[in-house]
């Protein structure tokens, strides 16, 4: 200390030499940038699976605990063609399968659909079941004709009525059934129901056809074969819908589905499998 209030600092000053850092290396040391491979780097996007499943749809309008495994139709508006294109993606082996089982109701229906329900299958039966009821109402009708000598004309009338009929009793009961049970909580599903209806009417191809003859007893025996065949394969499914509601919902609308179909099954036979081969002059045109 020199003088009061002053102070002397000395450093010391390490004469060694400074360790450089090629002596570190041959020292077998090295410097290593881990910043690279301790995060994972983030390019901004989503990889296939975490965006599969963050965008994948619950369900659809149609049935709302279907998995939709398409994600290219996934998010298409229910207004648009191609919202409807997954539904017609059905072979011909799986539509005769359904058919078939349709006509012999073993087990549930459910099982053979296998969570893929379609609307091909629905409307193509229904629709042959259009065609092959107006050509044999007309041919019935010709063949009244010809043996009582009179001229016949091809009445159109009918098969627009065939169309009225058959489509709204196929898709409108449907429709009906499944608002039914979902305001009771049944938790349908009504691509299912349409299934039901719709393959349903396979039963009345071959009736159609056979109620060419002009047997009216046979025309009922056939009518009721078809209906009985029919209100046993509709029941027998839908009633595994319908059992969520109390049981006095339940019976009201089994009774109400057997009604309706009683209904249809009538209009048939009074409308298209009536032709009277014993006095059907009056009746054609002229």
């Amino acid at each position: 200390m020199s003088g009061k209030g002053q102070y002397n600092v000395i450093v010391e000053m390490d004469d060694e030499p400074t360790i450089q850092a090629d002596t570190l290396d041959n020292d077998g040391l090295e410097f290593q940038d881990f910043s690279s491979s301790s995060a994972p780097k983030s390019s901004g996007k989503m990889n296939s699976n975490t965006q599969s499943f963050a965008t994948a749809p619950g369900g659809d309008f149609f049935d709302p605990h279907r998995q939709i495994q398409d994600e290219a139709m996934g998010r298409k508006p229910v207004w648009s063609l191609d919202y409807y294109t997954r539904y017609f993606d059905v072979d011909t082996k799986q539509v005769l399968q359904r058919c078939f089982h349709s006509m012999y109701p073993i087990g549930l229906f459910e099982d053979v659909l296998n969570d893929n329900p379609d609307l091909y299958g629905p409307f193509w039966v229904t629709t042959t079941v259009i065609f092959t009821t107006f050509v044999s109402s007309s041919l019935a009708a010709s063949i009244v004709a010809y043996m009582h000598s009179t001229p016949y004309v091809y009445n159109f009338g009918t098969l627009s009525f065939a169309v009225f009929v058959l489509y709204s009793y196929t898709f409108g009961s449907a429709l009906l059934v499944w608002a039914a049970t979902k305001y009771y909580g049944c938790q349908p599903s009504l691509l299912n129901i349409i299934n039901m209806y719709g393959y349903s009417m396979t039963a009345w191809v071959p009736v159609s056809i056979l109620c060419v003859m002009p047997y009216d007893i046979v025309r009922w025996i056939l009518v009721a074969v078809a209906f009985a065949l029919t209100a046993v394969f509709l029941i027998k499914n839908l009633y595994s819908i319908i059992a969520r509601a109390d049981a006095k919902t339940s019976r009201l609308l089994l009774i109400g589905i057997l009604f309706g179909h009683a209904i249809f099954a009538i209009t048939l036979k009074l409308s298209f499998y009536s032709n009277d081969f014993r006095d059907a002059a009056n009746d054609t045109p002229t």
